[in-house]
């Protein structure tokens, strides 16, 4: 393959944009995380989970109801602006007014797709789709190096800076983000003066939740979505019931959890520029889609048969590692021969919106678990993860026989 040397330049900013975003997030996640559950412990997790289901609408909402007017450029920076904004507050505020990371920690899951989201569809803009199964892998793992940098901030110095003192990192990071994905813009595909009319002859809201309706490969993409995320607040629920129980210090929580990603984000590379180039490669997306369940149903057999907090912590790295690897870059291929549109607005709906909204549904199962099954909650949540995974299985299997997704990937 050859690149000129505007899609050269276009790849290294696009590259360490999204090293910045994922090493962010590595440094703010942990921190989020131990503060919510020091304030607030396990029992609150399913309602932060449902509060996030109106303001997720919400953001979505505005960003298709802005993105034609505003372009992707200033979209990224108002967002960005927001989260060091958010972030530096729930930094002061902790000891005064801890509510506010209640708030923190639900922008806090939105925040994060709402950036990568954007990359990507600058991405899927500007590299053709038969570059993608080469480019996309190497990109993610890019951004997994800055993960596995960022985590060692929460890891090793947690104790040392406290825990709500490294929110305040947020706010270099995404000023270097905002350099960078500025670069990248400019010698993408887009034109920020006619973006507008590329992207739809219907700037409605409504329209990009319509337009997943009528493609799909869309609704495909929202499935596959929903039972990862559905299969992630199950395993991130147990997982933290075993933190809090087992770890009683807020910043030495910080620090686990810190070291926990870390260890995610290193399997993570391993599957980007390993595993996932032999799986892409040799077996194709549609037969990779069928491993990633297959796999994940392994691991939640072994949680549900050995429920200790050695095999939980084990569970949750197999789980995350195959979603910010595997699973990811397969995912983003499905957008890959789509149009403009639908790698813009239905894609913020599918992987912001749908994302994270995924969880309220199980949320409001661990609720009703909660006040009917206390004593057998963890197996009972463990049996449903097997479920999950057994109807993911089926989906896909209904999807790829129909043969109603043209993938020529």
């Amino acid at each position: 393959m050859s690149f000129t040397s505007k899609e050269k330049w276009f790849i290294f900013f696009a590259m360490l944009s999204a090293t910045v975003i994922c090493g962010e997030y590595a440094i703010t996640r942990p921190a989020s995380n131990a503060l919510f559950l020091t304030q607030f412990s396990y029992k609150l997790f399913p309602w932060v989970w449902l509060a996030t289901v109106p303001l997720n609408l919400g953001v979505i909402w505005l960003y298709n109801h802005f993105l034609p007017k505003l372009g992707p450029l200033r979209m990224l920076g108002i967002v960005a602006i927001a989260s060091m904004s958010i972030n530096l507050a729930a930094g002061c505020l902790y000891t005064v007014f801890p509510w506010f990371m209640f708030f923190q920690f639900a922008w806090k899951d939105i925040y994060v797709l709402l950036m990568l989201k954007q990359l990507w569809s600058m991405i899927h803009s500007s590299i053709p789709s038969t570059r993608a199964k080469y480019l996309y892998g190497s990109i993610y793992g890019m951004g997994t190096i800055g993960a596995i940098a960022g985590s060692t901030v929460p890891g090793y110095l947690a104790s040392y800076f406290g825990s709500e003192h490294i929110l305040f990192l947020t706010v270099p990071m995404y000023g270097m983000l905002l350099f960078f994905y500025s670069m990248a813009f400019k010698r993408s595909s887009l034109n920020a003066e006619t973006f507008k009319e590329d992207l739809t002859p219907d700037p409605r809201p409504k329209e990009a939740f319509s337009l997943i309706r009528r493609t799909p490969i869309l609704v495909a993409i929202l499935s596959l979505v929903i039972f990862m995320q559905a299969s992630v607040a199950l395993m991130e629920y147990q997982f933290n019931i075993h933190l809090e129980l087992n770890i009683l210090e807020k910043d030495l929580r910080t620090a686990y959890y810190g070291k926990i990603m870390g260890l995610v984000n290193m399997l993570s590379l391993g599957l980007q520029f390993l595993g996932g180039l032999f799986i892409i490669r040799f077996l194709g997306v549609r037969r990779g889609h069928f491993l990633v369940p297959f796999l994940l149903g392994s691991s939640a057999v072994l949680s549900l048969s050995i429920p200790t907090f050695a095999i939980i912590s084990f569970s949750f790295v197999f789980l995350k590692g195959l979603e910010f690897s595997i699973f990811g870059v397969m995912r983003e291929m499905l957008y890959s021969p789509l149009p403009l549109d639908a790698k813009y607005r239905a894609k913020a709906v599918i992987d912001v919106f749908a994302y994270r909204s995924s969880k309220a549904f199980v949320a409001v199962g661990l609720i009703a678990l909660q006040a009917v099954a206390q004593q057998h909650f963890l197996k009972i949540a463990g049996y449903t993860s097997v479920a999950v995974f057994v109807l993911w299985l089926i989906t896909v299997t209904i999807f790829f026989r129909r043969q109603r997704l043209a993938i020529n990937i």
